[in-house]
């Protein structure tokens, strides 16, 4: 249980951190273009590198969550999540607008972070912890 806890922490937290990052970088890149333009600030290249953490840590949170509460639901959940991700990152960059980016980036990682609530919920209940 504890590797599980342990994943499914470090997911939301990834998922958080992007939400913060799709909230506020087209703020900051409004505001400072000066910025955006002498250190290359590319929201491509940031989502890929968070894919790089999000899908490793949260297939292992789902992996040893689902052996403990076999809850396939909930893992489809994350699935979905993950893929919606992972379109948005790899194929959303130039193709929709930005709002449209920020908002499914926003909601696929509210998803993510909700799934993995569930996860660790769920894995709690199968080993008769407290919540």
């Amino acid at each position: 249980m504890l590797i599980s806890k342990y994943f499914d922490h470090v997911a939301i937290t990834l998922s958080t951190i992007c939400i913060v990052h799709c909230l506020a970088v087209p703020v900051v890149v409004a505001l400072l273009p000066v910025l955006a333009l002498t250190y290359g600030l590319n929201d491509a290249a940031f989502h890929t590198v968070m894919l790089w953490f999000v899908v490793p840590s949260s297939v292992l949170g789902f992996a040893f969550g689902y052996h403990a509460h076999r809850g396939a639901m909930i893992v489809l959940l994350g699935a979905v999540a993950i893929a919606v991700l992972a379109v948005a990152a790899l194929y959303g960059h130039g193709v929709w607008t930005t709002v449209t980016e920020t908002a499914v980036n926003v909601a696929a990682s509210v998803l993510l972070a909700f799934a993995h609530w569930r996860n660790f919920r769920a894995v709690r209940r199968a080993h008769n912890h407290h919540f």
